[in-house]
């Protein structure tokens, strides 16, 4: 498909706008250095074994990308997920280095594969992957450190693929469910479209009835209003039921509330009609509650280009979009002000505290594989730095730097050390991994992987501290470990506990944690 008529302009003149990019259509990004006092992490580049080569032909240029402790020795590999006619791809960390071993444990397929989620989907004590893409939704079941592969038992709609899943017990009756953002098909894509509901390919709610059998109940709410890039059950209102956030490819933003009762309602918030994509949850303001971060286009592509079929009163929104949480599902858009505006193209994004300072930083992926601009001048991705103790505010880092068309940054502890590093999961061109050397105190916590952390809500006593919730897929098509890591300020008290809050009101208590190890938590 090429790039003209992606767009609905001639082929010729993209080509004049490729050539003309830097001078014309290169507007500059945002740059908000840190102030004294602001540490930059200490970042150090390592080898990835493996290039994402996108089928342009017969498959979207996104990849899966998920962390997945394979053998329960508490330390993840991670799952990339190839393109058409290219084997998946699963590293490992052994001595010293990244390496794939998919074959070698029988993962993964030659078929594109989109998103993926790890999580003891069956109950015997081993991390299962579930995969979306072109050859539909695949259970991989986890044999003791080998996988056998069960396609799971769901209808696609006729001309769609999914692109992503996202898992939690929506109903509370002690089973994992599942829901399924769905796309249109490669063959089939169209852009910008905001208003053709043909177009449009509806999301799948399914119910587990046990045995690895789903039921689709899917209704009028959660079957989404576009093309969804990806979503996620989350408990925005700390009432114990999972609602559901919605990154939509065009239209406004949808944000469901779990009504308790089997039913989602959608909220009415307006966000804009934008091309909504990545997907981050933090608590950013340290209150206990979840902040929502959604990436859009920016200002690399201008506005002439992407009218497509939105109305005259359908309000174009670009901007990235941070909302904070005030509870009773309000939500106050606090872009602005924190420091997020005048970034160009992003993709999926994620926060965490890299450089250990107690506030969370957020990282996003940059570059548009279809924009001929960005084939010439391509945008760094950014590791964006909180800044403890002012409020909520982002200033552009150089660290970690990802000069790709990036589609997530996976938070992961690639060796082990107890600090989570960064792998930019990169669509068509390699991947890039960062190991996080930064000096520091920290506390890192580590959840099963199962379905009763879902919705887990982790917090600090005795320092304020973000609170760290389990969310079963987040970012973009994507899955990031389960280690969560609190950063503590360098001259500060030590905690006084670790708790862990379950979903089901159960409590976990560890009291003086210990500082610059991980703590791994067993599920109640």
């Amino acid at each position: 498909m090429v790039w003209g008529k992606i767009l609905g302009i001639p082929a010729t003149l993209a080509v004049l706008i490729g050539a003309a990019g830097y001078v014309v259509l290169v507007p500059s990004e945002a740059d908000r250095p840190p102030p004294a006092g602001i540490a930059e992490p200490a970042l150090v580049e390592i080898p990835v074994p493996f290039t994402h080569r996108w089928s342009k032909s017969t498959s979207h240029p996104l990849l899966a990308a998920a962390a997945i402790d394979i053998d329960g020795d508490g330390r993840d590999e991670v799952f990339l997920g190839g393109s058409d006619g290219q084997p998946d791809a699963l590293l490992a960390w052994r001595d010293g280095k990244l390496v794939d071993i998919a074959a070698e444990v029988g993962l993964g397929d030659n078929e594109a594969t989109y998103g993926a989620l790890s999580i003891d989907l069956d109950g015997d004590g081993k991390v299962d992957l579930i995969t979306a893409g072109n050859a539909g939704i695949t259970f991989w079941m986890n044999k003791g450190g080998r996988f056998e592969r069960r396609p799971l038992d769901i209808k696609i709609p006729v001309g769609a693929v999914p692109m992503a899943v996202t898992a939690g017990d929506f109903d509370r009756d002690g089973k994992v469910d599942l829901y399924i953002s769905m796309f249109v098909a490669p063959t089939l894509f169209r852009s910008p479209v905001f208003n053709d509901p043909a177009h449009a390919k509806p999301n799948l709610l399914l119910r587990n009835d046990g045995g690895l059998k789903f039921t689709d109940v899917t209704d009028n709410a959660t079957a989404g209003l576009q093309n969804t890039f990806t979503a996620s059950f989350v408990d925005l209102d700390r009432d114990g039921w999972l609602d559901l956030v919605l990154a939509q490819n065009t239209g406004e933003i949808e944000i469901l509330r779990n009504l308790g009762n089997g039913k989602f309602a959608r909220i009415d918030f307006r966000s804009g009609y934008g091309f909504w994509m990545g997907l981050a949850f933090g608590d950013i303001d340290q209150d206990g509650d979840l902040d929502i971060f959604l990436s859009n286009i920016g200002n690399s592509i201008p506005d002439s280009i992407l009218k497509g079929d939105r109305r005259d009163d359908q309000r174009l929104a670009k901007e990235w979009l941070l909302l904070r949480n005030d509870g009773g599902f309000r939500f106050t858009d606090i872009t602005v002000d924190a420091g997020l505006s005048g970034f160009g193209f992003a993709w999926g994004g994620v926060f965490e505290d890299i450089n250990f300072d107690g506030a969370l930083d957020l990282l996003v992926a940059q570059n548009y594989v279809k924009w001929p601009v960005h084939r010439l001048f391509k945008l760094p991705g950014k590791l964006l730095l909180g800044a403890p103790g002012a409020g909520i505010k982002f200033f552009t880092s150089n660290a970690g730097a990802n000069m790709s068309y990036g589609q997530v940054p996976l938070i992961v502890d690639l060796d082990g050390d107890g600090r989570n590093d960064i792998l930019w999961a990169n669509m068509d061109g390699p991947s890039r991994a960062y190991l996080n050397k930064t000096a520091g105190r920290f506390i890192s916590a580590r959840l099963p992987d199962v379905p009763a952390s879902i919705g887990a809500r982790i917090r600090l006593e005795g320092v304020r501290a973000p609170v760290h919730t389990f969310i079963a897929g987040e970012g973009l098509t994507s899955d990031r470990t389960t280690q969560f890591t609190f950063g503590l300020a360098k001259d500060g008290p030590a905690p006084t506990a670790l708790v862990v809050e379950w979903l089901d009101g159960k409590v976990t208590r560890i009291a003086a944690p210990p500082l610059n190890k991980t703590v791994s938590i067993s599920a109640p």
